[in-house]
């Protein structure tokens, strides 16, 4: 099944070393995300006070495919960048992916001691159950 626009962002991903992404659509240009580690629960963000990574904004410009999530807030502090690729050619199985980049402002320096928070970037692949789905769903007779 072949995805447009924010909808190939949408869904729960999993990276490698047990990192959890989940993506819900607010509007066709914005996301609410959140990021989980490895044992399933949200990042605590100590230079937000502890705030948990959970519904977090995602921006998704269409015209450039761009995907980004504000792992603080709007113009501050790091950025999740999210390329999407249908069939990654890094990966054995060529699945679907999310290939992460991590930026931060650089006025924002005092955040450099937090990239670890984040784990290590592994891209992100759909959850088992959804690749099925798909699978299944692309190999349907008189499909």
């Amino acid at each position: 099944m072949t995805r447009y626009g924010i909808a190939r962002f949408v869904g729960s991903w999993v990276s490698a070393s047990g990192y959890r992404l989940r993506i819900k659509k607010v509007r066709k240009d914005r996301a609410s995300v959140d990021f989980l580690n490895p044992r399933g629960a949200p990042v605590q963000r100590p230079y937000m006070g502890g705030a948990p990574s959970v519904k977090m904004i995602a921006q998704y410009d269409d015209y450039n495919g761009i995907f980004e999530v504000d792992l603080w807030e709007e113009d501050k502090g790091f950025i999740l960048d999210l390329a999407h690729e249908y069939d990654c050619e890094l990966d054995l199985e060529r699945r679907e992916a999310l290939v992460p980049a991590l930026t931060r402002y650089e006025r924002d320096r005092f955040l450099d001691e937090w990239y670890s928070l984040f784990g290590p970037l592994d891209r992100f692949v759909r959850r088992n159950t959804q690749n099925k789905t798909l699978r299944s769903t692309a190999t349907a007779p008189g499909s």
